[in-house]
């Protein structure tokens, strides 16, 4: 039986305003700022330092891969937590606030420590797993008090935040490097983080409240009811793994597009390769707001799966093609049309999820829909970083290889989804 009354005995939930959506997804701000400056410049820069030329790629896959899946895992336990937490502070926001006050000394690592491979593998696994508990109790706002005529709209601003947070990762962040402001940016990651958490956290006050009569869960139920599911899902878990080949896809040239300007534009000098960074995530994260929230209003009215799928198909033929971006302009050019898409995937892939997931169980259901990003994110850098690094350093071979794989996860993603899933 589940511990929460039946949806359809729930109160109808009321519109919000506009400003209430914005501070109610401002959190996607200061959780992205912390995980793409990591994942797209700060820990390939780490591990590079650490290792050497024909090791980083397999060892930052490794370490990737083994802190992501760990986070995605903890994830779900939060998720199932958050659900069953009947503080009087609400039901999302107390796991909310520990997850990220427990991030904090993780992100401070490198500040004070030299970069070693044990500083680097602490500081990543220890932002993995605290941002994924902090998180927990942000992904099933979407489901517990937005109205889902207002999803699309909000999903869209949660995407227009997840984008600002990775502009201010790309852009400020490798521009303190390249002013040779290392220790400012590591100090600067962690008070973005935690300033946008408690605004959240105070916007959500009015709308987070405590379910009455929740039973508390022993970590052994915790345990048991991850893998305990509702049986109609109305396509949910097929979403999920359409998703997960999507975020494949998506996953790989995150973690190893610093590599590639080296390799296949020959930008080494860490200065300018700070700077091509810079010009092309900003440039990118731009084109992926307008098209986040252009994508999300548009999905309220015309229905999420098509737009999805036209979206993957359409990073699928980029891809191909990005290989043979020989100079930075025509890099820029390509880069742009796989970010529009990926803009959209991002607001759109949210909003859908939010419409499938179990009311009375949002908060794991949303933990289940974090596998498909955070089981790409786990298992892609991995691949790509054997793929990448099968002839020694990365190569034009590698490169191509590299994304004819990508592209093949989203072709079949595509397929998954104009099949099993319903254009909610």
């Amino acid at each position: 039986m589940s511990a929460f009354p039946d949806a359809g005995t729930r109160v109808p939930i009321k519109r919000l305003s506009t400003p209430a959506l914005i501070m109610t997804s401002i959190y996607n701000l200061g959780v992205n700022a912390v995980w793409l400056s990591y994942n797209l410049f700060l820990l390939p820069i780490l591990v590079q330092n650490a290792t050497t030329e024909k090791t980083k790629g397999i060892v930052l896959g490794a370490l990737a891969g083994i802190a992501i899946g760990i986070g995605v895992v903890v994830n779900i336990i939060a998720g199932i937590i958050s659900d069953h937490t009947g503080s009087r502070y609400g039901r999302r926001r107390p796991i909310l606030v520990w997850g990220m006050l427990l991030t904090l000394p993780f992100l401070l690592l490198p500040a004070f420590f030299r970069p070693t491979l044990l500083i680097v593998s602490l500081t990543y696994l220890g932002m993995q797993v605290f941002t994924n508990v902090s998180s927990a109790g942000f992904q099933p706002t979407l489901a517990d008090f937005i109205p889902e005529e207002q999803r699309g709209f909000s999903a869209g601003l949660k995407g227009l935040f997840t984008l600002i947070g990775s502009a201010f990762g790309v852009g400020v962040i490798t521009a303190l490097f390249a002013a040779n402001q290392q220790t400012l940016a590591y100090l600067l990651l962690p008070l973005i983080f935690a300033l946008t958490t408690l605004l959240n956290m105070f916007a959500m006050a009015p709308y987070d409240k405590p379910v009455p009569d929740v039973p508390r869960l022993k970590l052994s139920h915790v345990l048991i009811d991850m893998f305990r599911v509702q049986r109609r899902s109305r396509g949910f878990f097929w979403f999920v793994f359409g998703s997960l080949l999507i975020y494949m896809g998506v996953s790989g040239f995150q973690f190893f597009g610093i590599y590639y300007i080296e390799a296949i534009l020959h930008i080494t000098d860490q200065n300018a390769v700070a700077r091509a960074i810079e010009i092309a995530g900003l440039l990118n994260l731009t084109i992926s707001m307008l098209f986040a929230v252009g994508a999300g209003l548009l999905s309220d009215k015309l229905g999420r799966r098509n737009i999805i799928i036209i979206s993957a198909i359409i990073a699928a033929l980029v891809g191909l093609f990005f290989p043979f971006a020989r100079t930075f302009v025509v890099f820029l050019l390509f880069s742009a049309f796989y970010a529009a898409s990926n803009g959209v995937i991002l607001s759109v892939d949210t909003a859908l999820t939010s419409d499938l997931v179990p009311p009375d169980e949002a908060g794991k259901y949303m933990a289940y829909a974090n596998l498909a990003t955070g089981v790409a994110n786990g298992v892609a850098p991995p691949i790509f970083g054997l793929i990448l690094n099968f002839q020694g350093a990365p190569t034009l071979t590698s490169f191509i290889l590299f994304f004819a794989v990508s592209a093949l996860f989203f072709l079949a993603s595509s397929a998954i989804l104009a099949l099993k899933v319903p254009n909610r």
